[in-house]
């Protein structure tokens, strides 16, 4: 929150200017990690439920650009995948806890 554009001025907003909520059903059949648009639900996903226990549910946005400059992403201590934490709570493959305090981010 304490980032500045290149005027001076905050980069981003204290409060969002819009909620979005997104509907997420379970399905066991949908690898882990992954979401897959529902059928019977427009503009719903369909996800594997440790998907979504693991997701973030106060993903942060900075307007319509892309997340790199928020991206985090660690090598999971119990499977060795790699997972940007800036989307996930626990590891959304294998449920293991990400350490604290987190390690230096993977240099891309």
């Amino acid at each position: 929150m304490r980032a500045k554009s290149a005027t001076g001025q905050a980069h981003f907003k204290q409060s969002p200017d819009e909620v979005v909520q997104v509907n997420i059903r379970p399905d066991k059949s949908i690898s882990p990690a992954k979401f897959k648009a529902d059928p019977l639900v427009p503009g719903g996903y369909l996800a594997h439920p440790t998907t979504i226990r693991a997701v973030r549910v106060d993903i942060f946005v900075g307007g319509q650009e892309v997340f790199e400059d928020l991206e985090y992403n660690i090598q999971c201590e119990g499977c060795k995948r790699q997972i940007d934490v800036q989307f996930w709570k626990f590891c959304p493959y294998c449920e293991a806890k990400f350490p604290s305090p987190l390690p230096p981010p993977i240099q891309m």
